[in-house]
């Protein structure tokens, strides 16, 4: 995605308009390739947890497995945050349905990591691979 219609959408994330951001986050999820993983990770780690939820769909569907313990400590987070991760959830659930053999493979060294938060989810999302 070009950096212009990156900014365009990552602004009305941020806005004000509940409609608006939510269509803007439904593009980022259709629009959003591989190239893109780089700049969806940094969004993890916004202070806003609309964003931080927006960059968790996409990541689920082009970054795979691989970004499973970023999108743990984002989840993590919004937790910690008090919010429900209704949203979150699913994208992390969608993410090991997509990704199924090498998702597993995934958990299950996850699920031996030297931290806490990421062997707890690892072990909790192993039950839908």
């Amino acid at each position: 995605m070009d950096d212009s219609r990156w900014q365009q959408l990552i602004t009305t994330i941020k806005g004000d308009d509940i409609e608006a951001m939510v269509l803007a986050s439904e593009v980022l999820y259709r629009e959003a390739d591989g190239s893109d993983v780089p700049r969806l990770l940094e969004l993890l780690e916004d202070e806003d947890f609309v964003v931080r939820e927006a960059a968790a769909w996409p990541l689920a569907s082009v970054g795979g497995p691989d970004v499973l313990p970023e999108l743990f400590l984002a989840y993590q987070r919004g937790f910690d945050d008090n919010h429900d991760n209704d949203g979150f959830t699913t994208a992390l659930i969608e993410l090991v349905e997509l990704h199924s053999t090498d998702s597993r493979q995934k958990l299950l060294t996850l699920k031996e990591s030297s931290n806490p938060i990421i062997q707890k989810y690892a072990e909790w999302l192993l039950q839908f691979s």
